[in-house]
């Protein structure tokens, strides 16, 4: 089940921030979802990854932080998806501190491959906290080598926890 529900939010994940090539004005660009549906999927996203906080092995304090990273993810695309206007950018940004935390200390007790790619994750949304924090833009590439560190470190837990 935790596998499954693993694998399924990796899909949920990749469907709106992973970029694929689509064709518009006579040339191919890569381009990512928008609009509620993205919302919807990152609702089912940090949900369906409830059962992988909990069967991680990590310290009491760093699965907390990952079940806060879920929570307060979901109360975002909720209050998005209701129809809040408010710029949620810097207070997910703030979210992903707490997601640092459980990637890095879950990744490594499960064992070195989510470690390293638990790390990279983290370092990549610390980065994208850094320019954000000193309002520098956020390069596209830094945002699609943060989903596709996303993806794989699903794709390991679900590896792992099989």
């Amino acid at each position: 089940m935790v596998v499954i529900a693993t694998l399924l939010a990796a899909v949920c994940f990749a469907a709106f921030h992973v970029p694929v090539p689509q064709r518009r004005g006579g040339r191919w660009a890569l381009v990512r979802l928008e609009g509620p549906v993205t919302r919807l999927l990152g609702v089912g996203y940090h949900l369906l990854l409830l059962p992988a906080v909990a069967a991680l092995p990590a310290p009491a304090w760093a699965t907390a932080a990952g079940f806060a990273w879920m929570l307060l993810d979901v109360v975002l695309d909720g209050a998005e998806l209701a129809g809040s206007t408010i710029d949620a950018r810097p207070l997910r940004d703030g979210v992903h501190l707490l997601a640092c935390v459980w990637l890095v200390c879950a990744g490594w007790t499960a064992g070195p491959v989510p470690g390293v790619i638990g790390t990279a994750l983290a370092l990549a949304f610390l980065a994208r906290f850094g320019l954000d924090a000193t309002r520098r833009p956020v390069p596209p590439r830094l945002l699609t080598v943060n989903a596709l560190l996303n993806v794989a470190w699903m794709l390991a837990i679900a590896a792992v926890l099989g």
